[in-house]
């Protein structure tokens, strides 16, 4: 018996069922499915990869601070030390993966 979870389907980003493409949610097969094809188009060709170096920097920054303030607030009373520490932790880790993104982006 199958059921939503298990089968094999088409959707798109909306959750409406999709009118062509070869994209599954999860399947036997899901290693094999057909991926998009690179633009061609020089104006969108690296949109992706920036977007993801851009949200990788600020998921560090907020990772960072947030561990930084938790530390400040509830562990040592240090304020604002343990936050700065944090931003500053966070903002070098991030930096650190978009240069290791930026190493393997294929140009």
């Amino acid at each position: 018996m199958s059921n939503f979870l298990t089968s094999p389907q088409r959707i798109c980003l909306n959750g409406a069922p999709a009118i062509g493409g070869t994209f599954s949610i999860v399947g036997k097969n899901a290693a094999r499915e057909q991926v998009m094809p690179p633009s061609h188009d020089p104006l969108y060709a690296g949109l992706g990869q920036a977007v993801r170096i851009g949200t990788e920097l600020l998921a560090a920054l907020i990772v960072g601070g947030g561990l930084g303030w938790v530390t400040d607030t509830y562990l040592l009373d240090s304020t604002p030390w343990g936050l700065v520490t944090g931003m500053g932790l966070g903002a070098a880790a991030g930096v650190r993966s978009a240069y290791r993104s930026a190493q393997r982006w294929q140009s």
